[in-house]
């Protein structure tokens, strides 16, 4: 069993009392600024992490509420909250 430590930028923006972002939530929120639209599959290839661990960002956004979806999961779109 080989333990994995993570390496890398753990830090970010800090918006209001929220806690800070790691880059890839910045990114995360930031091409959905862009494209309310836009899919988890594009996601995962603009930001070049996993389908998962795009659903697993896009969990931590929406509960701590960064992010809320409006509509359904076919026809809705993201909205990028800022406070």
């Amino acid at each position: 069993n080989v333990s994995r430590s993570k390496v890398g930028n753990k830090g970010g923006i800090k918006v209001g009392n929220k806690k800070a972002l790691t880059d890839n939530r910045n990114k995360i929120l930031s091409e959905m600024r862009n494209n309310p639209n836009i899919t988890k599959i594009q996601l995962s290839k603009l930001i070049g992490i996993n389908r998962s661990a795009i659903d697993k960002n896009i969990a931590y956004l929406k509960a701590n509420g960064y992010l809320k979806r409006i509509g359904s999961n076919k026809n809705g779109y993201w909205q990028v909250i800022d406070e």
